[in-house]
């Protein structure tokens, strides 16, 4: 036996729309003294964690907390640090922090105490000219994206991501880039937003599919189990 035609029909209409879903999933990596420590000679420090029970399928938006500050309170130099992030060493790399302050006619760039900050593209304030005279910045920014300090062009947003799956190993990379001033990474985090292609229905979508579907069962059956009736033409 078939269904009805009825109940077929919203059976297709239902499940794909209610497979896919929208998620948004955090990770927080403490680091910290000694092993958050930037080598102050131009060497790059790379720390990696893997991401391997992400129901993303497809990211729409990546998200990066930075908590990075002076080795010793006043002792940072922000125009100093190069920051950027990398997933499974491919080919795309956002850049978060490129020397903060550096111009043609500013070499040495701004001289504040380091980030406690959320990197992200759909931000108001892009980092680079972000001035604070001392302390720590805070607060919500774009990521740099600059692939040289003075570029006016960005093309090393977080957007770089966008169509990868959320599972894999993503690389924070930093290096200060000048003498003088050391600064420590104390914490770093990653917000994935995207989309997962599950079969997750909706419960209230199932409800009325069933509904539906008795009730065509039942118009059905009536119209078929009726006797047939024979006689002379």
């Amino acid at each position: 036996m078939k269904l009805p035609f009825l109940a077929s029909a919203l059976l297709a209409a239902v499940l794909p729309a209610a497979a896919q879903v929208v998620l948004t999933e955090n990770y927080t990596f403490p680091v910290g003294a000694p092993g958050g420590n930037i080598p102050d000679t131009g060497l790059s420090a790379g720390f990696s964690q893997t991401v391997s029970d992400s129901q993303i399928q497809t990211l729409t938006a990546v998200r990066v907390g930075l908590n990075l500050t002076g080795t010793t309170a006043g002792g940072g130099w922000a125009g100093d640090l190069f920051v950027s992030l990398n997933r499974d060493l491919g080919s795309q790399t956002a850049i978060l922090l490129n020397q903060v302050g550096v111009t043609g006619s500013n070499p040495a760039g701004f001289g504040y105490d380091g980030w406690n900050v959320t990197f992200r593209d759909d931000a108001a304030a892009d980092i680079h000219p972000a001035v604070l005279g001392s302390g720590i910045l805070t607060g919500n920014y774009q990521p740099d994206g600059r692939l040289a300090p003075t570029d006016t062009l960005r093309p090393a947003s977080l957007a770089v991501f966008d169509g990868l799956a959320g599972n894999g190993a993503w690389h924070l990379n930093l290096a200060d880039l000048s003498f003088g001033g050391t600064m420590t990474l104390q914490s770093w985090s990653l917000e994935l937003v995207g989309q997962s292609f599950a079969p997750v229905p909706e419960p209230d979508a199932l409800a009325a599919f069933a509904g539906l579907a008795l009730l065509g069962w039942g118009a059905w059956r009536r119209t078929h189990s009726r006797p047939h009736r024979g006689g002379a033409i």
